[in-house]
């Protein structure tokens, strides 16, 4: 019997939780009292979180660090600092890691996930450089368990691309951005060019991870208020990375830039058998109307994309055959609400350790390790 215990185990999505004045202190003084911040109100008892002059939550963001903790007062708000302290100390992470079962984890942002709904270029790009500056001094605790992936500002591309190298000297291992239109210019546009010219350059995976917010043009604020409470989460995310993947595809970026390397996170995995059927069958009747492409989408994505599948679904094995194993990862979403824990890892395992040797081992981790590049 084989002993699937022995498998490297590769968290490629989880989260820190930044500390609340990161940006307040690390920005040039004209810009500190535009950036990503925290007020307490002490009138409703809630943390306020601003970007700009805008308020992006009045009840906290409770959501970033209460995985394991009761749903029961999940929407009455928390204090930030209260939050779960793996998610603030990167040696508290570890001890996380141990317990749980996984070797690395791949640390993606908390409030950094609102670095995309800035508008002000010059506040986007010095706010990312702040982030990556951080993120890749909280992973130098641990280097071996925790690799950082650095925030793209993509609101002015010629900079982005410039932030794309010094990512790659800080020794993060991807990049990210939010699979929406910054300021309201979608991903096939000619003038992010230079950005994935770099991360060719580079060699740095673009991961596309979501936020749900209606910070920026996206699902969230243009169906919101057109779906049933509760639905939310559950199905923003996948319309965002849906419409962004097709536009990479259709919008011929992925033709232009075979070596662009393209993560689908946090929105589920089973869904991306049925893309590459519906893109497969709608480009051969609108070829016209698309960019030039010498592949079909489906031979795009196996050969420069992986999606992140979460612990608990069923269809990695069934849908191995259609899409590829190799281009599975999974994650566990730490320390977030919606994240299995304890026990991440026993339910993965609990779902997936029936695959064939190859695909488990790919699946756990060795993927995940090709992707960003991770020497084991």
């Amino acid at each position: 019997m084989t002993d699937t215990t022995k498998d490297l185990i590769v968290d490629a999505d989880g989260h820190v939780i930044e500390p609340a004045d990161l940006w307040e202190r690390g920005l040039p003084s004209h810009l500190a009292d535009r950036g990503i911040r925290m007020r307490w109100n002490e009138d409703t008892g809630y943390d306020v979180a601003y970007v700009e002059d805008k308020v992006v939550t009045d009840r906290g963001l409770v959501g970033l660090g209460n995985a394991g903790e009761s749903y029961v007062d999940f929407g009455k708000g928390r204090h930030y600092e209260d939050l779960n302290p793996a998610g603030f100390d990167p040696h508290e992470r570890v001890k996380v890691l141990d317990s749980e079962g996984i070797d690395i984890s791949v640390m993606y942002p908390g409030m950094g996930l609102k670095l995309g709904g800035i508008e002000d270029p010059e506040l986007a790009v010095w706010s990312c450089r702040v982030y990556n500056d951080w993120i890749a001094e909280w992973c130098a605790a641990a280097p071996d368990r925790l690799k950082g992936v650095g925030a793209l500002p993509m609101q002015d591309p010629a900079e982005a691309a410039k932030e794309a190298r010094r990512i790659a000297d800080l020794g993060l291992v991807g990049t990210f951005v939010r699979p929406n239109a910054y300021n309201g210019v979608p991903f096939h546009h000619p003038s992010y060019t230079p950005v994935w010219e770099a991360l060719e350059e580079t060699g740095q995976p673009l991961g596309m991870h979501i936020a749900g917010l209606a910070d920026m043009p996206g699902a969230s604020r243009a169906m919101g208020a057109l779906m049933a409470s509760g639905t939310h989460h559950a199905l923003i995310p996948v319309i965002d990375q849906m419409i962004t993947l097709s536009n990479l595809t259709y919008g011929g970026v992925l033709e232009r830039h075979p070596a662009l390397k393209v993560i689908v996170l946090e929105c589920g995995g089973g869904w991306i058998a049925h893309w590459m059927d519906r893109l497969n069958e709608f480009e051969e009747s609108y070829s016209w109307a698309a960019a030039p492409m010498s592949l079909t989408p489906e031979e795009y994505f196996k050969r420069q994309c992986w999606i992140s599948f979460d612990p608990g679904e069923r269809t990695p094995g069934a849908l191995a055959p259609f899409v590829g194993a190799d281009r599975f990862i999974w994650a566990s979403d730490f320390p977030h609400n919606d994240a299995k824990y304890p026990g991440v890892v026993d339910e993965l395992r609990e779902h997936n350790d029936h695959l064939p040797d190859a695909e488990r081992k790919g699946l756990y981790g060795l993927n995940a390790c090709a992707l960003y590049g991770i020497d084991v």
